[in-house]
């Protein structure tokens, strides 16, 4: 057995981080940053000193370090140079400013447009129960008799996380969703709204009952355009990398 000790060694982290996968995930990180600074410096794409101390003050503030002195103990505490703080930084800029040189609107449209059952979404809510006999019993009250489908979830639903919002689970994507066995998610998106689907076995032994909030597609608003052209960038980012 290994001798007590209070003294943390540096091998002994670094054996840590790499039995932990964050060593390889931090170096795969880095090495993602020399290929941002080589495009960059390819593009023509640079960091202005305004642009980068205006991020390195957001990035005190989102840490509560409004005092140059109360800046400098956590970078001392971290064993963290300011010129480490500034090349992530530095690197976060260009990425940003890369994605919107080199992934136009015209691509996030065609993205978009190309692919529709990946911008579906359905809200849904679930009950679950063990016994197969209590789920179509349920199931039948609910389509047949009236009965309130959130009061139900939350008197019987066997699953911790919903029952308590009577059984209110929110907004699944059709990815998400195919991950249901059968054909539970072409079910669910094939449904109209206030409709009532199931029960479904699933694994584990449960047998599930879903209710169809709401079933629609995702806007390509200015948010969703920022999530798009931060995946295709990083696709573009991969393909450069694996040649």
């Amino acid at each position: 057995m290994a001798e007590a000790t209070t003294t943390v060694q540096q091998d002994d982290i670094i054996a840590r981080l790499k039995l932990s996968g964050e060593w390889f995930a931090a170096a795969a990180e880095l090495e993602f940053e020399g290929l941002i600074a080589k495009v960059a410096d390819d593009q023509g794409v640079a960091v202005s000193d305004e642009e980068l101390q205006s991020e390195f003050d957001a990035f005190r503030a989102d840490l509560d370090l409004h005092k140059a002195e109360e800046t400098n103990a956590w970078l001392s505490n971290s064993g963290i140079t300011v010129e480490q703080v500034e090349a992530m930084l530095e690197s976060n800029i260009l990425q940003a400013k890369l994605a919107d040189k080199l992934i136009d609107d015209t691509q996030i449209d065609a993205h978009f447009n190309q692919n529709p059952a990946a911008f579906d979404y359905a809200e849904i809510s679930q009950l679950v129960v063990d016994n197969a006999g209590a789920a179509g019993e349920l199931a039948l009250s609910i389509r047949e008799e009236g009965e309130d489908f959130a009061a139900l979830a939350a008197e019987h639903s066997l699953d911790d996380s919903t029952s308590s919002d009577g059984g209110y689970l929110g907004l699944i994507s059709r990815e998400e969703a195919g991950g249901l066995p059968g054909d539970i998610a072409d079910r669910i998106f094939s449904a109209d709204a206030a409709e009532v689907i199931g029960p479904f076995e699933v694994p584990g032994g449960g047998h599930l009952i879903i209710r169809i909030e709401e079933v629609g597609k995702h806007e390509l608003d200015d948010d969703l355009r920022a999530v798009l052209r931060g995946q295709l960038f990083d696709a573009h980012m991969a393909q450069l990398a694996d040649n």
